[in-house]
């Protein structure tokens, strides 16, 4: 599966350095500072060297984590937030309840909130997380829903996900990386990206919601709507105006405004806005 991934861009968090420690107490304190609440087990302490780069985004944070050593990590209960986890060099073991995931290059792992995982690394462990909080993942899951769900998302880990599937992934990541260094003020288009970023990966890494997912955007659109969707892929890179669209699917604006709401649970804006991000993901 490494082959088919492409991870150019990520040399961009070599840029943002948080810390680069062989003290035992200081990589115990940062990890749990930047990452989550955790026990921290090394067989030899003075070997022991980790690197941690990255950078955060509204809520979230990317980064790169590399140990020296062995090293055996316990992330206790209290943790609030999703870690996809994804091997860049070297192996780890993820180990939670009754299952356990020997994670290679080029393979995901999820840790979950509020769940007790266990990771053991190989020596010259590199892996790239991502952090999610639970709040947002469930805030762009009632949206792309339409209603409240009742049990938390639980993402299935390893092998589960598919090759294009990951591929998207780190095709968004590396195109984070890249306009997290490149574009001025960032921050103003965080938030859209953190949630098309999650959309994503609520669409692509096998979940407990993934049938009513995928019922949700196989549902038939009237006619109006599907224009609508012509009309917006082939002006991607203009200014789409919603005058404009209303004429061309010959409804008016609030009707149309309703139909975006109902059927995929945006504002035609918003819609925009996400179908313009994935053209510049695929363009950059």
């Amino acid at each position: 599966m490494s082959q088919l991934l492409n991870f150019n861009h990520l040399h961009y968090l070599d840029e943002f350095l948080l810390f680069n420690s062989d003290d035992y107490q200081t990589i115990k304190d940062q990890i749990s500072h930047y990452l989550c609440p955790h026990q921290f087990d090394v067989d030899a302490i003075s070997s022991l060297n980790t690197r941690l780069n990255g950078f955060s985004f509204g809520q979230s944070a990317l980064y790169d984590l590399k140990y020296s050593a062995p090293v055996a990590i316990t992330i206790d209960e209290t943790s609030a937030n999703y870690l996809f986890r994804i091997t860049l060099e070297g192996q780890c073991k993820v180990e939670h309840a009754q299952h356990a995931v020997l994670q290679s290059v080029g393979i995901m792992t999820v840790t979950h909130p509020n769940s007790k995982n266990r990771i053991i690394t190989n020596q010259r462990c590199r892996n790239i997380i991502l952090k999610l909080t639970q709040q947002d993942v469930e805030t762009q899951l009632f949206k792309m829903l339409g209603y409240s769900s009742a049990e938390p998302v639980i993402f299935d880990s390893g092998m589960s996900c598919t090759d294009e599937g990951l591929s998207s992934i780190i095709e968004t990541l590396n195109y984070l990386c890249h306009a997290y260094y490149n574009i001025q003020n960032w921050s103003f288009i965080s938030a859209s990206f953190t949630q098309y970023l999650i959309e994503l990966i609520l669409l692509k890494v096998p979940n407990n919601y993934s049938q009513q997912l995928n019922e949700q955007r196989q549902r038939v659109l009237p006619s109006y709507m599907k224009k609508a969707q012509q009309y917006i892929q082939q002006h991607i890179k203009d200014n789409v105006a919603l005058t404009d669209l209303s004429v061309f699917c010959g409804v008016s604006g609030r009707t149309l405004q309703k139909g975006f709401n109902q059927y995929f649970q945006q504002t035609p804006v918003e819609y925009i806005r996400d179908l313009r991000l994935e053209w510049c993901i695929r363009h950059y």
